[in-house]
């Protein structure tokens, strides 16, 4: 560790100790069992440990947030938690990643959908882990509450936890049934319809349905380049003078889910099984050109191989305009990386703006209290997930590359778990997990520079299986000791099929047309490997106000197969993604339960990180696109939530998250510099909320609720340049709400993006490679209302 970082963890320490001390000096004397003041912040009881915790019990960087808290905040998909807590960063990915998230956590996680990859961020829902982030784009109907775990869970949660956990949790059937119906319209024709419903069967047999469909138009236009600007030498494809082609941004989404419990009163036995399905035939994330230079791509010249309309800027749109001219269309005059003129003929492939995904899953979670002490759990599950999207990535008429891919994802999961009690001096879990994954990744590739224009149909395996153990120890009732283990075996394989596009295999090497791959057909690559976790803590309760803790805590993602080669000698394998993180933390309740304050400051060691090299001079192809280890790194940081209810119906929360990413040293042929920073990595996070529930009387309640987030800018890409340079943001979200005194009937209204701020969410960056960057452009200021009904 270095000398300069030694000095600020010292020092942040120092704050957090005196941050601590400070504020267990107004709590003194308060009884142990002192019950929530009316009023006050809410208790969470959560489950990260294996076991249920209050929230402000719990030794983890963790934020909680029940399902109302979340419909307070608007958020509504996965992708929206980014203004929950600090340091998380969850984004739809860029386009060529298909229906996938891009989830980070304290600047770690993954940005690439491909199943030879492995997430940086587990996403569980209801204890079922999710094994990809393709799909991941999770609603958030009916939800009981959400943990973000922030930090390594290698041990509680095994592997691909590296950064952290998302943990959804469904609302359980029980005796109480209820429900609700809800309908929203807003901005581009939104139509959105959710509803729930609980009832008994029979005393001890509980059910619940809910539904989900949502739809609202895309907001970034395609245009007809050569209708919208006639006499520039590319003639229009459209038969009147209506220059739109298509949208993209469009949402469209049905789900069903159907849960069924048992649970008699006084059973030691409890099962929960659960069914769902998904639908998601929306369309390809907004996508804009920002950068256009390559003069071997040109428009087609049937009598001129070497004419043509050259790529470049005049197919960028208005640098804040919601358009773009790409035509997903192939087509083209290009002089080929060896030197070599070469003709597309217009509409010989066509793909479209969608990015689809179709899932459905069931599991079955058994809980048996074998005694007093001593309890089993089993969660036993199995997912299926498939899709398409259409990548047209140089936004344009012309064609540098154009693709249609096609997923399909099937996992098996099973979990044990042992749990009990020895007396009041220790809790403990022990477990096993098994995990296997049989994915298909299928694809047309046309990228006509260098002569490729190709089928993929790779089938991936994918097994990991671990034992695990965790156990606290109270060797007094303030002072508690953690320690956890976990062994996990990993195997995957990867095998590659390129065939020509009408099936045939590809003979000839050399500059002809695929002759790249040559060779790459039936090829296998494949990894092993194993893994040790351990986390080591303790904790400490001054009173009933403050808690502090510190640990120490390991995680891994997992390494692999380049799953892109270009020649045969690029098929390589990537070792695992480590770090260990060091923490230390404190959680308070202040002012009779009014204020509740939470504080972590880390310092990861992070080692081999995973990135992706585009430019691969030792190989057959300088020209790549492979996963490697670029070097180590330390990561200094820390976090501050605040919940506060100064008075009756006014409430407050805040957070904010620091990242100091430093590297300490870097494999040279990635291109990576000690002056670099890894993606995802902003320096700041911040939010806050402000809401107040007026009493109305008999008339009701009226509720407005102001959201800021907060994030300056980071890279998307391991290779740092201005090109792939996202900018900071500030983003408002408003909502007002009137309920009747009953809360059977309420009518929300509001706006999202407030202030209308135009900015990117990530960026394609090739530019020395093909001459091009395309941005993924956020969706602009949105109204919504929203009419809901209780019951």
């Amino acid at each position: 560790m270095s000398s300069d970082l030694k000095k600020k963890l010292r020092l942040g320490a120092a704050g957090a100790t005196m941050m601590a001390a400070m504020l267990s000096a107004p709590a003194i004397g308060q009884e142990a069992s002192e019950p929530q003041a009316k009023g006050g912040v809410e208790d969470i009881v959560v489950t990260a440990q294996f076991r249920g915790q209050r929230l402000q019990d719990t030794p983890i960087a963790i934020t909680a947030t029940t399902g109302e808290a979340l419909e307070a905040k608007n958020i509504q998909s996965v992708t929206d938690l980014t203004g929950v807590a600090p340091n998380v960063n969850l984004s739809a990915a860029a386009g060529l990643n298909g229906s996938a998230v891009q989830a980070y956590i304290r600047g770690v996680g993954q940005n690439d959908s491909n199943f030879a990859l492995e997430p940086g961020v587990g996403i569980y829902i209801d204890d079922v882990y999710y094994g990809t982030t393709f799909g991941a784009i999770l609603d958030l109907t009916d939800l009981d509450r959400v943990e973000v775990l922030r930090g390594p869970q290698g041990t509680l949660s095994g592997k691909n936890s590296i950064g952290g956990s998302v943990k959804l949790f469904s609302r359980k059937p029980d005796e109480n049934g209820g429900g609700f119906v809800e309908a929203s319209t807003g901005s581009y024709d939104r139509l959105d319809i959710r509803a729930s419903a609980g009832f008994t069967i029979v005393d001890g047999l509980y059910a619940r349905i809910s539904g989900v469909s949502k739809s609202t138009d895309g907001y970034m236009k395609l245009l007809d380049y050569g209708c919208a600007n006639p006499g520039q030498g590319i003639a229009s494809a459209q038969s009147d003078s209506n220059c739109q082609t298509g949208t993209e941004g469009g949402v469209d989404v049905q789900g069903i889910r159907a849960a069924l419990r048992y649970a008699p009163a006084g059973s030691p036995l409890e099962i929960n099984l659960i069914a769902d399905y998904a639908k998601n035939k929306s369309e390809q994330v907004a996508t804009k050109l920002l950068y256009a230079n390559n003069p071997n791509v040109r428009s087609y010249d049937a009598a001129n191989p070497n004419g043509g309309v050259p790529f470049d800027s005049r197919f960028i749109t208005g640098s804040k305009s919601y358009t773009s001219y790409a035509s997903y269309v192939s087509g083209g005059n290009y002089t080929t990386v060896f030197g070599t003129p070469y003709q597309v003929t217009p509409g010989n492939f066509v793909t479209r703006p969608t990015s689809t995904a179709e899932s459905w899953g069931i599991s079955g979670n058994i809980d048996y209290q074998l005694s007093d002490t001593l309890s089993l759990k089993s969660i036993t599950a199995y997912r299926k997930a498939s899709g398409t999207t259409g990548v047209d990535l140089d936004g344009s008429p012309l064609n540098i590359v154009l693709q249609q891919f096609g997923y399909s994802h099937k996992q098996f999961t099973q979990e044990l778990r042992l749990s009990g009690k020895v007396g009041d001096f220790a809790d403990y879990t022990v477990g096993g997990y098994y995990y296997d994954a049989d994915d298909r990744q299928t694809a047309r590739n046309q990228i006509m520079l260098p002569l490729f224009d190709f089928l993929i149909n790779d089938p991936v395996t994918n097994r990991s299986q671990s034992v695990f153990a965790h156990v606290e120890l109270h060797p007094s009732s303030n002072f508690n000791i953690i320690g956890g283990i976990r062994y996990t075996d990993d195997k995957k394989s990867y095998q590659f099929s390129r065939r020509n596009v009408d099936g045939s295999a590809i003979t000839v090497p050399g500059p002809f047309i695929n002759g790249l791959v040559y060779g790459l057909d039936g090829e296998i690559g494949t990894f092993k490997g194993d893994r040790v976790d351990y986390r080591l803590g303790v904790n400490y309760r001054f009173n009933p106000a403050l808690m502090v803790y510190a640990q120490v805590a390991t995680g891994y993602k997992g390494g692999g197969v380049n799953p892109r080669p270009y020649t045969p000698d690029q098929i390589t394998t990537f070792k695992p993604e480590t770090i260990t993180t060091y923490e230390a933390g404190f959680k308070a309740d202040l002012l009779d339960r009014r204020v509740r304050l939470n504080g972590a400051v880390f310092f990861n060691d992070y080692k081999d990180l995973q990135i992706n090299r585009y430019y691969c001079p030792e190989t057959s192809s300088v020209t790549c696109s492979m996963p490697a280890n670029a070097g180590d790194a330390e990561v200094l940081g820390f976090e501050l939530e605040l919940n506060a209810q100064p008075v009756d119906g006014l409430m407050f929360d805040a957070s904010v998250g620091y990242l100091d990413f430093d590297y300490k040293k870097v494999d040279a042929s990635t291109n990576v510099t000690l002056a670099m920073k890894a993606p995802f990595n902003p320096s700041w996070q911040a939010s806050a909320g402000l809401q107040y529930k007026a009493d109305l009387g008999n008339s009701g309640t009226l509720t407005p609720r102001l959201d800021w987030n907060y994030q300056s800018s980071f890279y998307f890409n391991s290779n740092n340049s201005i090109d792939n340079k996202i900018d900071g943001r500030s983003l408002f979200n408003l909502r007002v709400t009137y309920a009747t005194a009953d809360n059977d009937w309420s009518i929300s209204a509001g706006a999202t993006n407030l202030f209308d701020k135009f900015y990117y969410l990530g960026k394609s960056e090739n530019v020395v490679a093909y001459g091009v960057n395309t941005g993924v452009v956020a969706r602009p200021r949105e109204w919504f209302l929203t009419v809901k009904r209780n019951f």
